[in-house]
């Protein structure tokens, strides 16, 4: 393992984010591309902007192309109404 790699997980063990999985995997699996979901890399931007930054150029500088996947909500399926309840006081 490399310097640079050695202490971006040293200063990821600070993260209260679950980046250093993320570079402990793209490490072991020897990866070329990675996918991830859009929703974490929002998190990561919220709880800690400045090392998800450095974990992106830490990727890029060894050659991983970073693929976002983006959720799609589930499609609308159309509810049918509900039976018509009979009225009070109603002869049938």
């Amino acid at each position: 393992m490399d310097k640079a790699t050695e202490s971006l997980l040293r200063d990821l063990e600070a993260s209260p984010t679950d980046l250093k999985k993320l570079v402990v995997s793209a490490v072991w699996r020897h990866c070329t591309a990675i996918a991830i979901e859009s929703e974490a890399i929002t998190r990561w931007e919220r709880d800690d902007p400045t090392r998800w930054a450095s974990v992106q150029e830490w990727l890029l500088a060894n050659g991983i192309t970073i693929t976002v996947l983006r959720s799609r909500s589930a499609p609308q399926t159309p509810r049918s109404a509900p039976p018509p309840q009979p009225q009070a006081g109603a002869q049938g």
